[in-house]
């Protein structure tokens, strides 16, 4: 074979292309340099976020590449040197080799560098062959017996006449009856086409030896195609040469993106697996829209997906070169366009479900290089239609310029291609072009065919029709294509919106009267049940832009939640139906799944005298903009005395504050302010404290179930410990803080991070119908809660309450009531001077299991917390 890859013949096949294209770029540059003016900021959207995105992506790759040549990949060379030549290759190897009907100098030259190799390392091997005919079997077989290395190896044919993947099936068995547990066997999958260079065995063979975490490698490919079509050929290297880059960048990462059939080596242990041999054999996909189906190819994804799943290395070994050998008469458009179709579709086949790792098991880098798989079928087109959009709307320059711009992108491209030892031509960069325009269409058409696959070479083919059960539905047969022809639309509109061709009107209309209650369905707002993916960044752009007095309803069935719902403005409800959960999943960064917040003013009201029982009297109302239902926040700070008459003999802290109040604005006349509730008799003297509260108000919440979920873990298996074993997932399901007339019903509360209901900082709270079961955390230091705290004639009735750790009113939380109450917990008076609170018509069901008594009252040495206050009651 001829050399045809290296520096030296890259940067020489780089000169005359440069000089070209960069000689158009400066023509095409000066010819528009008198309407230069006319380009305005719509140019910089052509080349805005998205190119900016596609280029900069790019670049990391680049400069990942260049880290993985220059760097770890020496260094990786360096330990595999480092080893003792004995112990450098395994005994035994083996090679999986489907071949069908290939050409017969293809299959000569190709078993004669296989026994080539083999010459020049010390091990054996078997090479099992899956052919198409006598034909095949004869060439192979002659060609072996005449090579004087086949004594090193035994050769098994096979007839292959099922298709390819159950030929692979049946090889891997094979490999299987004949492997003898050695550590370091590798197993070989080559196409009948590959040609190994010289010393690929021997240069790849070691990395498995020294390496024992490292599942899989390949290696680097060029094209020799024996066609006169010139296209066709530059096509294939510019393939390659792109693959060379990017694979190197993947690796960096330990990970490639695919193990290509052409040469890629396993370790046996690996590929003797039965879990491993049955998705080769036969790899099923479903999807909601194309059904049910079998992989007809695509066996280089099912190995790729194995190993990713099982968290295996992968490596590109871009010094090990194997040449891909071909014939192919077709025209230029048809190969171009029916191979990538199947290279896509088995792609974006395997797309879904590599996605669904996480980014926690694949790696951020290699997660979101599947991500981008989908996403630059539509980025790489975002250009070119920005470009044809203005030109048509704005002016003819813009196309040109973009053009201008596309040539030194790709120059820029096409060189870091040569410079890495892969040749170029002039061919090149309209190859980039067609490659970058029409194979995104193509790969566009096969996301939404995923079923469609087909393969054909020798004059066989073969179609999928047979190994798919489509959906069963009647629109079956027509969704794809509407799926297909909406995507169009929808990029479109987009763009044109974007570049302001287009303007869509609002959502929905601001101006509805204050007075009467909006109703929003959710579900058409991107809030979608049942579908596993995030809802909350819809529902909270929902809450947010809502009119007044709205009501937002939620659909039924499970609305899955990656951050937490923050409510921060009044008036307003959500609602569901009897079967609306809320299921959320995330870490304790965010403080709760629903939360109820408003702020508390850090300016003081001063110059008032305290007149009981409901009056305030101002020397002067005119700083403060006192006004109708505002909240008040009475304080008065710890002293020795007030702890002393408590009783509290350990805890002397100054805060928080035990004498306090929540209070509401019934009427303002003049400077006198009348209250909604009596003033508690300890603050009606001159150290009291008085602020202004902007509180949350007339927030609603009914008719929903909340779950917290911690993935792969039974919280069944926690009902009596009262620990914090999950830290990390300290997240209440509904919070309230500095909120006043909040209304809670008909709520069903499960598996709370920490607590299930928490009412802090809260006036006037109403809470009926909830069903409370379950909390992750029920450890000390306040985790486990039905809490109500600092809190003040809010009012609970009939609940029903299990598998937490305590009921709990605490600091300074009074005049509260509970009414008809199932409890599997205890009530607790969990001290900090909680006083005047009722709890009634109560009906214990404590587990011998729970360490506490139906009712507990914090003790007069707490180191926790002062006790409570007078005139808790319970009946």
């Amino acid at each position: 074979m001829l050399q045809r890859f290296g520096k030296k013949e890259g940067i020489s096949s780089l000169v005359l292309p440069f000089i070209v294209y960069i000689s158009i770029v400066l023509i095409i540059l000066s010819s528009i340099s008198s309407s230069i003016s006319e380009i305005k900021g719509e140019a910089f959207i052509v080349l805005g976020f998205f190119a900016l995105w596609r280029y900069g992506w790019q670049l990391l790759n680049f400069i990942r590449a260049g880290l993985y040549a220059f760097i770890r990949y020496p260094y990786l060379q360096k330990l595999v040197n480092k080893q003792k030549e004995a112990t450098k290759y395994p005994e035994h190897i083996f090679f999986v080799i489907p071949s069908f009907k290939e050409e017969a100098w293809v299959s000569i030259e190709t078993f004669q560098s296989i026994l080539s190799n083999l010459s020049s390392i010390p091990s054996t091997a078997t090479i099992i062959v899956a052919t198409g005919s006598d034909e095949d079997d004869a060439i192979i077989s002659q060609t072996f017996m005449s090579h004087p290395g086949h004594h090193k190896a035994e050769l098994v044919i096979q007839r292959q006449s099922k298709g390819k993947r159950i030929a692979m099936g049946h090889m891997l068995r094979a490999v299987a009856r004949r492997n003898s547990d050695e550590k370091n066997s590798v197993t070989i999958f080559m196409d009948g086409d590959s040609y190994l260079e010289v010393d690929t065995l021997k240069k790849a063979l070691p990395f498995f030896t020294t390496f024992n975490d490292l599942g899989a490698v390949t290696t680097n490919e060029i094209a020799y195609i024996n066609t006169k079509n010139i296209w066709y050929k530059d096509w294939f290297n510019l393939k390659f040469g792109q693959r060379h880059i990017l694979f190197q960048s993947h690796s960096l990462s330990n990970k490639v993106l695919t193990l290509t059939g052409r040469f890629s080596i396993f370790r046996t242990s690996i590929v003797c697996n039965e879990d491993f041999i049955s998705l080769i054999e036969n790899d099923i996909i479903s999807h909601w829209a194309h059904g049910t189906f079998r992989f007809l190819m695509g066996d280089d994804k099912s190995s790729w997906f194995y190993l990713l799943k099982n968290q295996w290395k992968m490596l590109y070994l871009p010094d090990v070169l194997v040449y891909s050998l071909e014939s192919r008469d077709a025209s230029f458009w048809d190969l171009s366009t029916s191979l990538p179709f199947r290279w896509y579709g088995n792609t974006l086949r395997n797309n879904s479900r590599a996605l669904k790792l996480g980014w926690n098991k694949v790696g951020f880098f290699i997660w979101f290089a599947i991500l981008d798989q989908r996403l630059s079928m539509w980025t790489s087109l975002v250009g070119l239609t920005g470009a044809i959009l203005l030109s048509i709307s704005k002016s003819i320059i813009y196309l040109p310029f973009y053009l201008a711009w596309v040539l030194i992108v790709r120059t820029v491209h096409m060189s870091i291609i040569a410079v890495r030892g892969h040749p170029v031509s002039l061919l090149t960069i309209p190859l980039m072009l067609y490659n970058q325009w029409v194979g995104s269409l193509i790969k566009i058409k096969a996301f939404h065919n995923l079923a469609d696959q087909k393969w054909s070479k020798g004059g066989e083919a073969q179609k999928a029709d047979n190994n798919r059960v489509p959906i069963a539905h009647w629109f079956s047969s027509y969704l794809n294509k509407y799926l297909h022809i909406l995507s169009y639309v929808g990029f479109i509109s987009v763009m044109a919106l974007i570049y302001d061709l287009i303007s869509f009107p609002k959502v929905y209309q601001l101006t509805a009267s204050h007075h009467s209650k909006n109703i929003i369905m959710a579900n058409q707002f991107g809030v979608i049940a049942d579908d596993n993916i995030d809802d909350s960044l819809h529902l909270q752009e929902l809450i947010e832009s809502a009119p007044i007095n709205s009501e937002i309803i939620l659909p039924s069935g499970a609305i899955t939640l990656h951050s937490q719902i923050n409510i921060n403005r009044s008036n307003i409800t959500i609602s569901g139906s009897r079967h609306t959960l809320l299921q959320a999943t995330f870490s304790n960064n965010e403080s709760a799944v629903i939360n109820i917040e408003g702020k508390r003013r850090q300016k003081e009201i001063t110059n008032f005298e305290i007149s009981p029982p409901y009056s305030i009297l101002l020397e002067n109302n005119h700083d403060v903009n006192l006004n109708k239902e505002q909240t008040v926040l009475f304080l008065q700070d710890n002293d020795v005395q007030f702890l002393h008459e408590l009783g509290s003999q350990v805890w002397n802290k100054r805060f928080p504050q035990l004498r306090r109040q929540l209070n509401s604005i019934k009427q303002v006349n003049n400077n006198e302010i009348t209250l909604e509730e009596p003033i508690s008799d300890f603050l009606s003297n001159l150290e009291t404290k008085i602020y202004l509260i902007d509180t949350v108000k007339n927030v609603v919440l009914k008719n929903l179930s909340v779950e917290y979920i911690i993935p792969n873990k039974d919280i069944n298996n926690l009902q009596f410990i009262y620990s914090n074993p999950f830290l990390n997932h300290s997240v209440d399901l509904v919070r309230l803080n500095w909120t006043s007339n909040i209304q809670v019903k008909d709520l069903d509360l499960f598996n709370a991070g920490r607590h299930p209901i928490s009412i802090e900082n809260s006036f006037n709270c109403y809470m009926s119908d909830l069903d409370i079961d379950g909390s992750w955390n029920k450890g000390k230091q306040g985790f486990g809660y039905l809490k109500i705290s600092k809190s003040h004639f809010c009012n609970l009735e009939n609940l029903k309450v299990k598998n937490i750790r305590h009921i709990v009113l605490q600091w300074g939380a009074s005049y509260n009531t509970i009414n008809e109450l199932y409890t599997e917990v205890d009530i607790n008076f969990h001290g900090g001077y909680s006083h005047n609170n009722t709890i009634s018509n109560i009906t214990f069901n404590l587990s011998k299991l729970h360490p506490w008594k139906n009712i507990f009252r914090t003790p007069t040495n707490a180191h926790w917390a002062a006790p409570d206050g007078p005139n808790n009651v319970v009946l």
